[in-house]
């Protein structure tokens, strides 16, 4: 995962890591792990990066790791 455009969009709207996580519903070590790219996050997560940060998802993440959240995601439901 390209993690920089998580923390690109987060600095540029003005969030504090701890302030996005709490928007995401998590602790702030798994919000870093999710920024630096050793944690994939998951759907619901995404939709809430989202909106926090005004970006669609591939401006936060590679084709790769969204595809590997959609299959979680399916996975998930099914």
């Amino acid at each position: 995962m390209d993690p920089s455009g998580i923390r690109f969009y987060r600095e540029k709207k003005g969030h504090r890591q701890a302030d996005l996580a709490t928007h995401l519903g998590t602790n702030e070590p798994r919000m870093s792990r999710i920024e630096t790219g050793q944690e994939i996050p998951t759907a619901d997560e995404v939709d809430k990066l989202v909106v926090a940060l005004g970006v669609p998802p591939p401006y936060l993440f590679s084709e790769h790791i969204l595809s590997e959240i959609a299959n979680r995601s399916r996975r998930n439901v099914a």
